[in-house]
């Protein structure tokens, strides 16, 4: 099944990069795609994204470790993306704490990377802007909203409405896949991009998930992001 998936997305890709239908076409594989009267196509050619205009932000942390109230942020980087622009927000942040030799190994931020860094409030109240109007996105959301919640209620902001989470949104539409972890979906999904476990690069990748799983589900039909 998984491989069914990724064959898929190569096939997506190949689409993408010829700019065109493909003529000689096989059955459309999965909800992305369909048969037009030139051939195969993709339905995103037609109804774009972010759905309906709405600004999309993924979002996405690095951390001391696995316990919010504990450890401390170190990493925060969010992609919002609407018709015509694509913005991009990166900051360290000073996390109160040593930074463990073992993270620092996975992600490569040191406790010098950190030292004169702002504290997350800081942070988080620069990029505030970012979230505007949006439709937030995160991959695992419940972990990175265990460190976020209550330095936004600190410094006066409440995430709004439904938050995507495309961890449990693979997990309903693609279900087979020996692993949900994020660099395993963006493998599946054929994300463009390299690089995990920095807050950048792996917002990026969930906004690619995103995109993927969205036209996957809506099969060109008019469908709320949320509704993932």
């Amino acid at each position: 099944m998984e491989e069914n998936y990724r064959r898929a997305s190569l096939l997506a890709w190949e689409l993408r990069r010829r700019r065109r239908p493909l003529a000689v076409a096989p059955a459309p594989p999965d909800g992305r795609f369909f048969l037009g009267g030139r051939g195969l196509e993709l339905w995103e050619w037609h109804r774009g994204f972010p759905p309906h205009g709405r600004p999309v932000v993924a979002l996405d942390i690095e951390t001391t470790g696995l316990r919010p109230g504990w450890d401390g942020v170190t990493e925060v980087a969010l992609v919002r993306e609407e018709p015509g622009e694509r913005r991009v927000f990166r900051s360290f942040a000073n996390p109160g704490r040593p930074i463990p030799p073992k993270v620092t190994e996975i992600t490569g931020i040191s406790d010098r990377d950190v030292r004169e860094a702002p504290p997350l409030e800081e942070v988080l109240q620069e990029a505030l802007p970012l979230l505007e109007g949006a439709v937030l996105v995160m991959q695992n959301a419940p972990f990175d909203l265990g460190f976020l919640t209550g330095p936004l209620k600190r410094i006066g902001y409440r995430i709004e409405g439904r938050v995507v989470d495309t961890l449990l949104a693979a997990r309903r539409l693609m279900p087979g896949l020996r692993s949900y972890r994020l660099a395993n979906l963006a493998r599946v999904l054929a994300w463009p991009g390299s690089g995990f476990h920095r807050a950048l690069s792996d917002a990026e990748a969930t906004l690619w998930v995103a995109h993927e799983l969205y036209f996957l589900k809506a099969a060109g039909r008019p469908l709320a992001l949320e509704d993932l």
